[in-house]
């Protein structure tokens, strides 16, 4: 590797490396597979070091730019986004039966959801390549992003939303002046392929979160991993042993592997957490791809069929990134699980009235997913568990309403004293 070059093209199938002048490719000119982006990590050991690492000052994930493939700072479209809490649980972990549960908080994000850091990270590589629209698909939590960054950087947007896509979710979009096509399908395929033929017609930036579309985005998504370390350093916080993320198209998971698997290559870290990957059962390829050694040409050529789950931001028929996704898994040691809208729901619950989370239902698999891998002595109650809360509720607000409690209603002349010692007695 020449030393100058801050990152590569690597091929995804037969590791092909192409220096970053071929500025616009997403396939290997020797095999036409998918490219994911590979940092140079000799430059980055000119650049930083352990010491510098930890002496930062971090203000937002940029914080950590020499780690992303972004070349000029001038640059960056931001929000600040990153820079996230993690929560040292304390009712829940006791409730669970474990010891150390760790909750990094990502929907505290500027839209709320951790899909601020891929799209701040895309668009930026968008404005470094002149473009002046972007277009994705989404539903909801990347166009909520999208339009929010658009609406920072003055381009202009398109965004096209599945028929699965909630009501409160695109009005988000709108308020930020998101440019919305609802089409009347949950193909991942058909719709991605519109975004497709869109880019090349209008020269548009493709913001689509997955890397066979845009090697760059899901770099964003590494930040995570960076500001764990330097989070758990800097606050005295365990380690994790173990990092539970939920999965749509494994852009996250892929991300979050190769920010840990990079530091550990510089020698900033010693070992990798185990990644565990939840998907809902009305929409688990991944897990069905861990579980019976699937290729990922194997998912492409068979979509989810029949999506039904109340975690609609997980809802990937393909999960586009399993080419890296499905190696973050087994190279970590770790796995992949699905849990019921059931199980999704009691969760969402638990975190909501033990720990103050209010989190959508894509989040609230991490908890379901945890509750179960103990019950199956998949992991031990004395290890370090991270649970990725990634979108607030107030994305998805309906999907609550079969668990919510009914108010109490009263006339003005009601015995206060009487009503609320029940309520008080109730929560004993």
């Amino acid at each position: 590797m020449a030393s100058q070059q801050k990152y590569f093209f690597k091929c995804v199938k037969c590791h092909h490396l192409i220096e970053k002048n071929n500025v616009q490719i997403t396939k290997c000119p020797k095999c036409n597979n998918p490219l994911a982006i590979k940092m140079n990590i000799e430059f980055l050991k000119e650049s930083t070091s352990e010491n510098k690492f930890f002496e930062k000052d971090v203000k937002s994930m940029w914080s950590f730019f020499e780690f992303l493939p972004l070349d000029k700072k001038e640059n960056i479209i931001s929000l600040k986004e990153g820079n996230t809490p993690i929560l040292k649980s304390k009712r829940l972990e006791k409730d669970l039966g474990v010891n150390n549960l760790f909750l990094k908080l990502d929907f505290l994000n500027p839209t709320a959801s951790f899909k601020d850091r891929q799209i701040s990270m895309g668009i930026s590589k968008a404005k470094e390549y002149k473009k002046t629209a972007v277009i994705t698909m989404s539903s909801g939590n990347v166009g909520a992003a999208v339009a929010a960054y658009s609406a920072r950087s003055g381009m202009n947007n398109i965004i096209l939303i599945p028929s699965i896509a909630p009501e409160s979710k695109i009005l988000q979009i709108k308020q930020y002046g998101g440019n919305v096509v609802k089409i009347r399908s949950d193909s991942t395929e058909f719709i991605s392929n519109i975004v497709k033929e869109a880019c090349r017609r209008f020269d548009m930036a493709n913001l689509i979160t997955a890397g066979i579309y845009n090697p760059f985005i899901i770099n964003g998504a590494k930040t995570i991993s960076y500001e764990i370390l330097y989070q758990c350093k800097s606050e005295e916080t365990k380690f994790p042993d173990i990092i539970i993320l939920p999965v749509g198209g494994s852009g996250l998971l892929s991300g979050v592997y190769e920010g840990f698997k990079e530091l550990y290559e510089l020698d900033i870290l010693d070992s990798i957490p185990k990644m565990i990957g939840v998907q809902p059962e009305g929409c688990a390829p991944f897990v069905r791809a861990i579980k019976e050694d699937l290729s990922p040409e194997y998912l492409f050529e068979h979509p989810w069929k029949g999506i039904n789950t109340i975690s609609t931001a997980l809802a990937d028929d393909i999960p586009l990134d399993c080419y890296t996704g499905i190696p973050a898994v087994k190279e970590s040691k770790g796995t992949a699980i699905s849990v019921t809208d059931k199980e999704t729901l009691e969760a969402s619950k638990k975190l909501s009235q033990l720990e103050g989370i209010f989190a959508e239902p894509s989040s609230c698999t991490t908890i379901a997913a945890l509750k179960k891998l103990l019950k199956n002595k998949q992991i031990k109650e004395d290890e370090n568990i991270y649970c990725i809360i990634t979108g607030s509720g107030f994305k998805d607000i309906k999907s609550i309403k079969p668990i919510i409690s009914e108010s109490i209603e009263v006339n003005r002349d009601f015995n206060w004293e009487k009503t609320f010692r029940k309520i008080l007695n109730s929560q004993k």
